[in-house]
Parts: C-alpha cells; sequence; structure tokens
C-alpha cells in the first residue's frame, strides 16, 4: 500500500515537470520562395536603377565625293572613236546559243536536215573572226557609228548653250547650218565605205552560216545606241583645279 502511494506521488511529480510537446511552427520567409541569384523588390537599395544595354553608335556616313562635269572629250577611247571603250567593239565578234539560233534562222538550216549545224556554224564564226581584211571593215564601220553619235551630242550642246528656248534666233540657224554640213560630210563618208562591203562579204557566200553572220555583225553597228551623255554638277573642288 505504501509502495503503490510512493509510485503516484514519483508519476504526479514527473508529470509536472515536463509539459506536454507542442507542433512545431512553420517557418515560411520571403526570400525562400525567390530565386537566391536576384534580390527581392524589398531588398533592393532604394537608389538603385535598372539601365537598358546601349547600342553601339551608327558610323558616321562618308562625306560625298566632289563630282566632276563629263565632257566629249572625256568619253573618247585611245583608238581615237566617243563613247566606247575598245572592248565593246570586240563584242561585235561574240556569239551565244540565240545568236546561233538566229543565223541558223537566217540562213534557213534545218536541225533536222543538218544534225551537225552547231558545228558548222561555229567554224564559220571562227572563219569571220580571222578575216582580217573584214575586221578592219567592221571597225571602220565602227568609228564612223561613233561620228555620227559625236556630232549628235556636239549639237545639242551647242544648241542647248546657245540658243533661246523662247525664240528662234540667227545664233540657232547658223548651228544648225554647220552641223548639216558636218552630217551630209559624215553621209558621204559613210556611203563610201559600205560600198566595200559587197566586195569583202562576197568571199564568205560559199557558207550561208558565215554570211549571216557577218550581216548580223555590220547590223548591230548600224543599229547600235550612242553612249548616253552625263552631266554632273561641278564641285568648288574642280573648279579650283581647272
Amino acid at each position: 500500500m505504501f509502495q503503490i502511494l510512493f509510485l503516484a506521488i514519483f508519476l504526479s511529480s514527473a508529470i509536472g515537470e515536463f509539459p506536454p510537446p507542442q507542433a512545431p511552427r512553420a517557418i515560411l520567409t520571403t526570400w525562400q520562395q525567390q530565386d537566391p541569384k536576384q534580390p527581392s523588390p524589398e531588398t533592393q537599395p532604394s537608389g538603385s536603377t535598372q539601365h537598358p544595354p546601349i547600342s553601339p553608335a551608327a558610323p558616321a556616313k562618308p562625306a560625298d565625293k566632289p563630282k566632276k562635269v563629263i565632257t566629249n572629250d572625256d568619253l573618247k577611247h585611245p583608238s581615237g572613236g566617243f563613247g566606247f571603250s575598245p572592248t565593246d567593239f570586240n563584242q561585235i565578234n561574240n556569239c551565244d546559243r540565240s545568236c546561233f539560233e538566229q543565223v541558223r534562222q537566217l540562213a534557213h538550216i534545218f536541225p533536222a536536215a543538218n544534225p551537225n549545224w552547231k558545228r558548222d556554224l561555229l567554224q564559220a564564226i571562227d572563219e569571220v573572226r580571222k578575216d582580217g581584211e573584214w575586221q578592219k571593215y567592221l571597225r571602220d564601220l565602227y568609228d564612223m557609228h561613233l561620228k555620227f553619235c559625236q556630232l549628235g551630242d556636239e549639237k545639242r550642246d551647242e544648241l542647248a548653250r546657245d540658243a533661246d528656248p523662247n525664240n528662234v534666233t540667227t545664233r540657232e540657224i547658223a548651228i544648225d547650218d554647220k552641223y548639216d554640213a558636218k552630217f551630209k560630210e559624215a553621209q558621204s563618208a559613210l556611203q563610201a565605205l559600205t560600198s566595200r562591203q559587197t566586195t569583202l562579204q562576197q568571199k564568205f557566200a560559199v557558207s550561208p552560216f558565215a554570211y549571216q553572220f557577218a550581216n548580223l555583225q555590220t547590223s548591230r553597228i548600224q543599229n547600235a545606241n550612242c553612249a548616253p551623255q552625263r552631266y554632273y554638277n561641278e564641285s568648288p573642288t574642280d573648279a579650283e583645279d581647272q
């Protein structure tokens, strides 16, 4: 009986010294919910601001080069022609696929009747290219064509400088008379030149391809456009250089 009473007193004393355990508190902090690499808006300094990246400045545009007046003398090429370079005349002997077909039609050659017509035409073109007398004639005809272009440009220059746009003047009529005589002289020289064509071209009569290609060459020259005149505003630098 005494032991039971002693045990009850001991248990009551133990329960009074150790209170029952409480549930742990949930620790919720703002920084645990955010990216640890970036501070939250609350933790940023009040005076800090974010600046957008600065793009590099565009390079300065180079200054325009001084412009120069191009005259008729500037358009002359070393061989004495006008408006074209010597390289342009060399194109008179060119013949691409379109040219091949054009010469074939002019020669009235049908592919079914001559399967090797392309090789025959290529040989004929080579024959025309190697003929020195014919090439000299084409050169003279080309220079004559450039002569007409030059006369036309010179007449337009004089009329633009001296003619009155509102009235026909004595000076304007004098310019017309001057260039009418020059064109008449050039036309006579052209007729004398073209009179040689029949004799020179007759050597190609044995080959329809060669004959028609020679015709095509003269047609290219006669129908060629003149080089357009180019005018530029004269800069102060150019005026000081004169």
